[in-house]
């Protein structure tokens, strides 16, 4: 820390904060120096609590605008969905659901489960199966195919439809 004598103009410099007067060698006076101020450390504060408050007030604004119109992104479509009847070794059949699920924006994003409904021939649910996609994240504008084994009755089963599940 610099300091100057208001008298004599004769500069210390000093390692420390002094806790109390000092004296100035050349001229006799004593003075309790003041503190001076961390600039520095006042603009990174600032730069801080204004980061805060724009990452706050932008969630906000995201978070109240998605909810308050239910919008949800749209950023993959299925497609090349194929259905076919397979038996297990016992004799057993089930229904082998396969497809794909395109990312279709410039982005790389999260993959939501997958859902897939069963219906009956009046168009009535038999069964909603959710299953966790084969990839966590889908890049830019890549495609990833998925498989699934629907479990129960394959008898009433007349359509089957793919989705991808809502996230909230």
């Amino acid at each position: 820390m610099k300091i100057v004598c208001d008298v004599c103009k004769t500069e210390y410099k000093l390692n420390a904060n002094p806790n109390g007067p000092v004296k100035c060698v050349v001229c006799g006076r004593v003075w309790t120096p003041h503190t001076p101020i961390n600039h520095r450390q006042i603009i990174k504060f600032m730069a801080a609590f204004c980061a805060l408050i724009a990452a706050g007030i932008f969630a906000f604004v995201v978070l109240t605008v998605f909810k308050k119109n239910n919008v949800e992104p749209i950023f993959a479509t299925i497609d090349e969905t194929s259905t076919r009847i397979m038996q297990d070794k016992d004799g057993a059949k089930h229904i082998f659901v396969s497809g794909n699920i395109t990312n279709t924006t410039e982005e790389m994003y999260g993959v939501p489960n997958i859902v897939i409904v069963s219906y009956d021939s009046a168009d009535n649910v038999l069964s909603r199966q959710t299953f966790m996609p084969p990839a966590t994240f889908i890049e830019a504008k890549n495609t990833i195919t998925f498989n699934y084994v629907l479990s129960g009755s394959v008898v009433k089963v007349k359509r089957v439809a793919v989705e991808l599940k809502e996230t909230k």
